[in-house]
């Protein structure tokens, strides 16, 4: 596969500023993680199409707004739902063979269930949950008074999520800066 990420980026970009607030940095954060957690796997174009995509379901599913957990959790099962039609959609237009679609979608489930089976899925899941514990990411999609529920919940739940051995050494310290961070943002405005 002849992989052109700058114009896969750019062909996508439209389609994930569709989706909820913060999805397109999001998106770029996860790929910065894939490209640390991957690197040097033959395999990491078809990682990095799917950190790009991932969340494609949310496309035109909500206004835009800032989100909270409630609402989070009422729409995430129909966003997993379209996942799937709107990733055949794109890549079918860019003529990604059913074997890299099929990799593609599996990487993207196994995004959407917070669950790894495989090293490269491992990448992914390791790649979305340790691009959330960054400040942007709650400033970009979460109402401020989510915060802290949201860190409680990462808090309890990315243990065990967390799979790769590099990502096992940064949850801790990522987890340890959110917290500052949450807690400067809360009292300083």
């Amino acid at each position: 596969m002849d992989f052109d990420e700058k114009k896969f980026k750019e062909l996508v970009k439209p389609d994930i500023l569709r989706c909820r607030d913060g999805d397109w940095n999001h998106a770029k954060r996860v790929v910065k993680w894939i490209k640390k957690l991957g690197e040097g796997r033959s395999d990491l174009p078809l990682l990095i199409t799917a950190g790009y995509i991932h969340d494609i379901g949310w496309r035109d599913l909500l206004s835009p707004q800032k989100l909270s957990f409630d609402k989070l959790l009422e729409f995430e099962g129909r966003a997993n739902e379209n996942s799937e039609p709107f990733i055949r959609e794109v890549l079918d237009k860019l003529d990604y063979s059913d074997i890299e679609i099929s990799t593609i979608l599996r990487l993207v489930h196994a995004a959407d269930k917070h669950k790894s089976q495989t090293d490269d899925e491992a990448i992914i899941v390791d790649a979305d949950n340790l691009s959330k514990l960054h400040i942007n990411h709650l400033k970009e999609k979460f109402k401020k008074e989510e915060w802290e529920k949201m860190y409680n919940l990462w808090k309890n739940e990315f243990p065990s999520r967390i799979k790769t051995p590099q990502g096992k050494k940064l949850y801790s310290k990522l987890l340890a800066r959110l917290l500052r961070n949450i807690k400067y943002s809360l009292t300083s405005n």
